[in-house]
C-alpha cells in the first residue's frame, strides 16, 4: 500500500484532473443548454474512481469494475433524459466515465500517464469549433487518402521482413516503410496546422509552416503568387519563401533527433549558422512588409499514397547510393551521392545517412557534414526557382538572402566535417 504522503500528492492529482475537465466542460456549455456536469460532478467523478482504484490495491478487486458500472448506470440514465430535449451530443458522457477511469488510475500508480490524458483530452474539447471546421473542410478525396494510407500502413507494416535485403544487405523493408511513416507523419502535422489556422491569410505563417510540409512547394507556390502580385510586395513573398527554407534546417533535425539522437547533437551546432542567417533575413523583410496583403499557398495533400510510395523508392534508392559510394569511394562518395540527392529531396537522405551513421556504416562526422551538404544544395536549387519563376522585382530580394544562406550551409557543411 503506498503511503499517506503519496495517497494525498496521487489524489491531489486525481482531483486536479477532475477539476481542469470539469472548467473545460462548465465553460463550453451554451446559454440554452442545459447543464449535465461542470466544474463540480468532474471532480466528484475522478475522486470516486481514485477511492475505488485505492480499495483495489488492498485486494477488494470487485470494488473497481463495481463503482465503474454504477457511474455508467448514472451517466446513461442521465443522457436518456437528456436526449427528450434538443441536446443530443454525448461527449460529456463519455468524458464523464473517461475521468472515473483516469481518477482509477492515479491510484494505481499511473499518475503521470493519468494526468497526460487528461491535458490531451481537455485540449480535445477545447478544439470543438476549430475540428469541427477541419471536418468540414476536409475534401473527399483527402479523407479518401488518409484512409488509404492508414489502412495500407496498419495491415502492409507489420507483414514486412523486418531484415536486409539486396546488395550491401543494406535494405530492410520495415525499416524502409518506417521512414515512410515518419516523414508522412511531420507533412500530416504540418498540413493540418494549415487547414486549422487559415494559413492562406498570412504568408508569414504560410511560409513557416510550408516548411514543415515542403519548403520546395511552398517556394515555388509563393513565387508563382509573386509574379503575379505587384511589384511592391516582392519583400511580403520574399518573407514567406525564406521562412519555409530556414525551417526547413529545424525539420531536418527533427528527423535526426528521431533516428539518431547523437548525431543530432552533432548537427545542432553546425545548423545554428544557416538558421541564424535565414532568421535574420526574415526579420529584415518583416519590418518592410505590406500588412495588408493575403497570398494563397497551394501545398498538395501530403498524406497521398503516392508521394508515400515515391518517398519508399527515393529512400531506398538513396540508402544504396550512400552505402555503395562509402564502400567504393570513401567518405568523398558520400558528398557526391548528398549533393545529387540534395538537388531533389532533402529528408531522404537525412534519413538514409541517419540510419547508416546509426549502424556505424558512416561516422558522424561524414553523416552530418553530408546531410548539410544536402541541405546546400536544396536551398541552391530553391533559390533558383524562386529566381526564375518569381519575376524581376523578386530576384532582386531574393538573391543575396539565397546567396547568403547556402555559403552559410556550406560552412556548417565544413564545420561539421572539421568537428
Amino acid at each position: 500500500m503506498p503511503t499517506y504522503t503519496q495517497i494525498a500528492a496521487s489524489g491531489a492529482m486525481a482531483l486536479l484532473i477532475g477539476l481542469l475537465i470539469g472548467l473545460e466542460r462548465q465553460r463550453s456549455q451554451t446559454g440554452d443548454e442545459p447543464l449535465y456536469a461542470g466544474v463540480r460532478t468532474f471532480p466528484v467523478v475522478a475522486l470516486i474512481g481514485y477511492v475505488s482504484g485505492l480499495l483495489t490495491r488492498t485486494g477488494r478487486v470487485w470494488v473497481l469494475p463495481v463503482a465503474l458500472a454504477g457511474v455508467s448506470g448514472i451517466i446513461v440514465t442521465a443522457y436518456a433524459h437528456k436526449v427528450r430535449g434538443t441536446h443530443k451530443g454525448s461527449t460529456t458522457e463519455f468524458v464523464g466515465i473517461l475521468t472515473f477511469i483516469l481518477g482509477a488510475l492515479a491510484a494505481l500508480d499511473y499518475t503521470v500517464p493519468a494526468a497526460a490524458f487528461a491535458v490531451v483530452t481537455t485540449v480535445l474539447l477545447s478544439f470543438k469549433a476549430p475540428l469541427h471546421r477541419l471536418a468540414e473542410r476536409l475534401r473527399e478525396e483527402e479523407l479518401y487518402a488518409i484512409l488509404k494510407f492508414g489502412t495500407v500502413t496498419a495491415i502492409v507494416l507489420p507483414l514486412l521482413p523486418n531484415r536486409a535485403f539486396g546488395p550491401f544487405q543494406i535494405l530492410n523493408p520495415r525499416l524502409i516503410w518506417w521512414m515512410v511513416v515518419l516523414i508522412s507523419a511531420l507533412s500530416m502535422v504540418g498540413y493540418v496546422l494549415m487547414r486549422l489556422l487559415g494559413v492562406r491569410h498570412g504568408v508569414a505563417i504560410a511560409g513557416f509552416l510550408g516548411g514543415l510540409v515542403s519548403s520546395t512547394a511552398a517556394t515555388v507556390g509563393l513565387s508563382k503568387d509573386a509574379r503575379e502580385a505587384e511589384s511592391s510586395l516582392a519583400r511580403y513573398f520574399a518573407l514567406g519563401i525564406v521562412l519555409a527554407c530556414t525551417i526547413m534546417f529545424l525539420r531536418v533535425l527533427l528527423l535526426v533527433a528521431v533516428i539518431n539522437r547523437d548525431l543530432s547533437g552533432a548537427l545542432t551546432l553546425p545548423l545554428i549558422l544557416p538558421f541564424a542567417v535565414g532568421i535574420v533575413s526574415a526579420a529584415f523583410l518583416w519590418k518592410r512588409r505590406r500588412a495588408d496583403a493575403e497570398v494563397t499557398i497551394r501545398i498538395k495533400n501530403p498524406m497521398e499514397l503516392g508521394s508515400a510510395i515515391k518517398f519508399a523508392l527515393i529512400f531506398a534508392l538513396i540508402l544504396f547510393m550512400s552505402r555503395a559510394a562509402d564502400y567504393y569511394f570513401g567518405s568523398s562518395g558520400v558528398y557526391a551521392a548528398a549533393a545529387l540527392a540534395g538537388l531533389a529531396d532533402v529528408d531522404a537522405f537525412t534519413v538514409s545517412a541517419a540510419n547508416l551513421a546509426r549502424e556505424n556504416i558512416l561516422t558522424q562526422a561524414t553523416a552530418a557534414s553530408s546531410i548539410l551538404l544536402a541541405g546546400a544544395a536544396n536551398t541552391a536549387v530553391k533559390g533558383a526557382i524562386a529566381m526564375v519563376m518569381g519575376g524581376r522585382t523578386l530576384r532582386a530580394a531574393i538573391l543575396p538572402i539565397f546567396l547568403a544562406l547556402f555559403l552559410a550551409s556550406v560552412a556548417a557543411c565544413v564545420l561539421a566535417a572539421r568537428g
